[in-house]
This record gives structure tokens, C-alpha cells and sequence, in this order.
């Protein structure tokens, strides 16, 4: 078998090896294909994600051996060039979130259709499933059978990949419910989900792990249509999604009854941070200049003059926490927020956060009938801020109503009515500033869609002439483009000083004082970001290493360091790849400390030799 061939067929993609030798493609060819020449082929857009995930992984150099491994299929690299290199025959340690898929029915669904058939349905199958994981950046790891195995946080890490791979399920399903297959009807599948850590490397072989093994064992407790994930995932994913409590569940090959959560749907939580942060919010600390610059430029937007603020800051510094704070204040005086999230799923996707806001607002059901959608839409833009009923046409082409019969054909070009929906969208904001006071909290617009920033261009040049504060949220690496006006102000977020961190640990500790050499490494290994504060403290309180003893916690055996909390591992691995060159640096040292020379790094980098 040719190496191409055998590449193809490590991915569960053996069928298309006559098409790549005939075109003479080597190992070698691969890290120059784009998704254009896979087209030229022929291949369907799953099967081009997934060769385009595994290209991208052999860039990177890395393939996987879980924790505990001893055998496994995931194929090395091609090349031999990481096999000089000390990292890649160690690995390293990774979060990995495991999605496990099967078919409901598959061995009466064979005994049924004609074999060729089968393959048809099979494929029609993977490639809807594939293209709903590489939506969400996932990794197709292997096909079983009937089974898919997908992997969330490699090759490359993402925030989010346990809440990543509940989408991707939850689009799985959608998919298949709407693939009629002839003479089968429609598919219906079982869908476990689970996190663990692995280790990933590129001159090892392994089994797959704890979380492959556990997402297979809840797939197969899963009733057909649904979604069943381990404990660890639904913490990961937190208030994203909501969620039926199974209780303990005895699992085959487990020898304690594991607890599991089937997903109900998504939450209602209107963005990112109020999705996290369900349970309890922590005391704002050590931000009151920034409040009280934010409540300034209120003022003077309630003057006429409106304004805008740009808050940035790294991931973590609190941007989100201080929008809740000054929304409650602004609350108590009857002020309107109008809330937009970006979101890294929907990138691409124009006037999302728009269109979801709309969604929201109007609690437009999923089986609501167009009319009923109509209805509201006039009632809140003609009937509530009064805007002509040309307008909400627009709106509704926009959410995707279909709204023809009752407006008539439009007749306006694609430019124009793109246009027309810019200009609406902007007067609705100025309608509601004018109507009621109205801050609005944009958040994430390091997301945003391309349409989405324009329609801010446009907004942020008009909102000088009416009644609104616009804040605008986003991380450092953002070029905003609306700094030039004299109606921007720019606010970067920094880290918290010493003592506002220990002021943090003491609100959430409960004023319980924690050992002195344990809030030392809290402090020193959160380094002023607030979410490190919190999620360090919350992981040591959450352990069995603390017992409280009157005004204080103690030490329930001997001190132990602090782990990085599950939470926090997507994230900084997913800053981690996004640096590759530095990398290596990175993870030298972190296991030397904090300070190093040159000469240490140096040597702990420099390659060995495979003899």
C-alpha cells in the first residue's frame, strides 16, 4: 500500500486513494493542498475538512497518545523531522474533549438496504457529521463502523472545546433529523461526550484514554436522538447548556458508578460571562476608576452628546464582570440595556449578533410560524419606536422570515439592500435611545462579523447626535477602527494590584483566612488576572486538601501545589498554539520557574538525538 494511500485510509478515508494516486499526490504534495484543490478532486466538503485538519496537524508536527498508552492506530508523522526533537518524544500534556457518535439501528439498518446502498447512506452519513465538527473545530479522529470519533482540542486548542463539542453534537443531531434517507426514513443517532487529559506526541503510540472510553460508554446509555456527557464536561461547559441530571451511572468496565448529564438545549443566558457565572458572581474588586470613568460618560450621553467607551483587556481581566457592574447601577434608574454578543461561531455570519438579539427580545420560538414572527417584528418596530413599516422588511430578511406574501418582492439590489438594513438597524438604536434612557453592551468585537462592523461605523459616527452610551468590549489584539472620534474613549483594563487579589481571595474564601504560603502561590501564579484569582481559589476550596477551622481553613494533610484548575487549560493551551514558535520556550519554562537565563533554556531545548 502507498504511503498516500495509507494515510488516507489512518483517516477513514481509503476510498478516495485511487483519486490521489492517480493524480500522483505524495506525502510530500500535502502540506501545499488547499481546500480549492480537494474541490478540483471531487471531495465533499466533510472529507476535505478532515483531510485540512490532518494537513494542519502534520504542520504542526503532532500526533496523539493518550495518557496510560500502549497501542493505538493515530498515525505518525509523515516526515521525520519532530522525531529529532526532545518535546515531541516526550509529548506533552493536553485537555482533550472526545466526542463519540454511533447510529441507532445500524446492524437492522445493514440486514435492510442493499450493501451499496449502505455505503451511500453511510457516507451521506460521516459527512454530515464531519461538517458539523469541523464547524466547531473539531478533529474527526476515526470512523468505527457506525461510529465517529471526534476530538476537541487538537490540533490546535480552543476556549471552550467541551461546550464546542456540545454544539457540534446538538448540530449532529439537527443534521440528521433533516436527511431523509430513501426507503430508511430518517437517522437518528446516540451521542457521549467526555474530558480528560492525554498526552500528545509525535514518536509515540497509545490507546486512546480515559475520555474516549468514557465517551463511548455514555454514548450507549444515550436514548436515540440525545446527547449524554460525562461530569467533567458539563462543569467545563457550565451554564451554556441545560442540563438533566442522571445521577450515578453504572458503566461497563468502570468500577464506580459514574455521574451523568444528558443536555436538554441551550441556555437562555444572553452572553458569554452570565453563561459562566450562573451559580455565583464574585465581588467586583478594584475597579471603582473604571466604574466611575464609565458612569461619567453616561452623563454626558444623557446631556444629547452620545458616547462611546472601548474596553479592552486580555482574556480574564474582568471586562465582562464590570458591564454587569454598571448595568446595575444604571438599572436602579431605569435604564434600558441593549445587549449584543459576538461569538466565535458565528464569525462569518452576517448581523449575528444583531439577528440574535432580535431573537431574544421577541422569544421566537423554534416552530413559530412566520406570521406570528411578522406580527411581533411590527409591533416592536412600527408599533413600539415608531419606524416606518418599510423597514421591517428589512429586519425580517435579516432574521430570515420569510416575508414576501406579506410586503410584496423586493426589488432593490444586493448592495442596496444591505444598505437599507444598515440604516435600519441604526435608526432602531436611536428610536430606543430616544424613547427610554438605553446604554448598549456590545461585547466580544474581536468576533464580530464583518456586516456587524459596519453597521457600528455607521452607528458610532451617528450616536454623537442622540442620547446613547455605547460600550464596546474586546481583547488587546483587536485594531479597532473608531478611535479618531473626539466621542471615543479608549479604557484598557490592568491587572489587579497584590493587594486587590488578596482582597478577592478573602470574598471568596468567606473572609476564612487560607494558609499564608497558599495564598503566596494564588497570588504568584494568577498574576493580577482576575479570572485566574477566582478559578485558582475556587479549585484549592472545591478540594479535599482544606478543612475549615473556625475563622480559617487549614491544611487537611501535607501542602501540595496547585494543579491548574480543567477550567482554565483550554484557554492557555489555545494561547499556547497560537505562539508555536515560542512554545517550547513556554513549556521549558514553566517547569523551571518563573525567572530563567538563557543558557538553561538553551540547553533544555537544544534537540536529541534518535539513535
Amino acid at each position: 500500500m502507498s504511503d498516500i494511500r495509507q494515510w488516507l485510509t489512518d483517516l477513514g478515508l481509503e476510498r478516495y486513494g485511487d483519486i490521489f494516486e492517480r493524480e500522483e499526490l505524495t506525502p510530500a504534495n500535502l502540506p501545499e493542498l488547499s481546500d480549492d484543490d480537494l474541490k478540483a478532486l471531487g471531495l465533499p466538503l466533510g472529507p476535505r475538512k478532515t483531510i485540512l485538519k490532518a494537513i494542519n496537524a502534520l504542520r504542526t508536527g503532532d500526533t496523539i497518545a493518550p495518557s496510560h498508552s500502549s497501542d493505538s492506530d493515530i498515525p505518525k508523522r509523515l516526515t521525520e523531522k519532530n522525531l529529532a526533537s526532545k518535546s515531541a518524544l516526550e509529548g506533552e500534556r493536553r485537555q482533550l474533549t472526545v466526542l463519540f457518535c454511533d447510529i441507532v439501528g445500524s446492524t437492522e439498518l445493514a440486514n435492510r438496504v442493499d450493501p451499496e446502498i449502505l455505503e451511500k447512506i453511510l457516507r451521506a452519513y460521516e459527512d454530515a457529521c464531519a461538517a458539523c465538527i469541523t464547524r466547531y473545530e473539531g478533529y474527526v479522529f476515526r470512523r468505527m463502523g457506525d461510529g465517529i470519533v471526534a476530538f476537541f482540542g487538537y490540533p490546535l486548542a480552543h476556549e471552550g472545546e467541551a461546550e464546542r463539542a456540545i454544539h457540534a453534537g446538538l448540530e449532529i443531531i439537527a443534521a440528521l433529523s433533516k436527511l431523509d434517507v430513501p426507503d430508511v426514513g430518517h437517522l437518528a443517532v446516540r451521542i457521549g461526550i467526555a474530558s480528560g487529559l492525554v498526552v500528545v506526541s509525535s514518536a509515540e503510540k497509545g490507546d486512546e484514554g480515559e475520555p474516549l472510553n468514557l465517551a463511548s460508554r455514555l454514548q450507549a446509555i444515550a436514548q436515540p436522538g440525545s446527547i449524554v456527557v460525562s461530569e467533567w464536561v458539563s462543569r467545563l461547559a457550565r451554564g451554556s447548556f441545560d442540563y438533566e441530571d442522571m445521577g450515578e451511572q453504572a458503566l461497563k468496565g468502570y468500577a464506580q458508578p459514574t455521574r451523568a448529564y444528558r443536555i436538554v438545549g441551550v441556555s437562555k443566558a444572553t452572553s458569554r460571562f452570565e453563561a459562566a457565572t450562573q451559580e455565583r458572581l464574585t465581588p467586583l474588586v478594584g475597579r471603582e476608576q473604571e466604574l466611575g470613568l464609565l458612569l461619567d460618560r453616561w452623563a454626558l450621553a444623557q446631556d444629547g452628546e452620545g458616547q462611546v467607551v472601548l474596553l479592552s483587556g486580555e482574556p480574564g481581566i474582568g471586562k465582562s464582570r464590570i458591564l454587569i457592574a454598571l448595568r446595575d447601577r444604571l438599572d436602579a434608574q431605569g435604564v434600558r440595556a441593549l445587549r449584543f454578543q459576538c461569538s466565535p461561531y458565528y464569525m462569518n455570519s452576517p448581523f449575528w449578533p444583531s439577528i440574535d438579539n432580535f431573537e431574544r427580545a421577541l422569544k421566537f420560538s423554534r416552530d413559530e410560524a412566520p406570521e406570528s414572527k411578522l406580527d411581533k417584528l411590527e409591533a416592536l418596530i412600527v408599533t413600539h419606536y415608531g419606524r416606518p413599516l418599510t423597514d421591517v422588511r428589512f429586519i425580517a430578511s435579516m432574521l430570515s422570515i420569510p416575508c414576501e406574501e406579506r410586503y410584496g418582492a423586493h426589488t432593490m439590489t444586493p448592495q442596496k439592500h444591505k444598505d437599507e438594513t444598515l440604516r435600519s438597524l441604526v435608526d432602531l438604536a436611536e428610536a430606543a435611545a430616544r424613547k427610554q434612557p438605553s446604554i448598549m453592551l456590545y461585547e466580544d468585537v474581536h468576533w464580530a462579523d464583518p456586516t456587524s462592523l459596519e453597521a457600528l461605523d455607521l452607528l458610532i459616527d451617528r450616536v454623537r447626535s442622540f442620547p446613547l452610551l455605547i460600550v464596546l468590549t474586546h481583547r488587546i489584539e483587536f485594531q479597532s477602527r473608531w478611535g479618531v472620534h473626539g466621542h471615543v474613549t479608549g479604557l484598557n483594563l490592568s491587572k489587579l494590584m497584590r493587594g486587590q487579589s488578596s482582597t478577592m481571595i478573602s470574598k471568596l474564601s468567606g473572609s476564612k483566612a487560607l494558609p499564608a504560603e497558599l495564598v503566596e502561590e494564588i497570588l504568584t501564579k494568577s498574576d493580577g488576572v482576575p479570572l485566574f484569582v477566582e478559578e485558582l481559589t475556587k479549585s484549592i476550596l472545591e478540594s479535599n486538601q482544606l478543612k475549615e477551622a473556625a475563622d480559617r481553613y487549614e491544611y487537611v494533610g501535607t501542602a501540595h501545589s496547585i494543579t491548574v484548575p480543567a477550567t482554565l487549560r483550554d484557554s492557555l493551551m489555545a494561547r499556547l498554539d497560537r505562539y508555536m514558535p515560542v512554545k517550547e520556550i513556554a513549556q521549558i519554562g514553566a517547569a523551571i520557574g518563573r525567572e530563567f537565563s538563557y543558557e538553561l533554556v538553551a540547553a533544555g531545548s537544544a534537540p536529541m538525538c534518535v539513535c
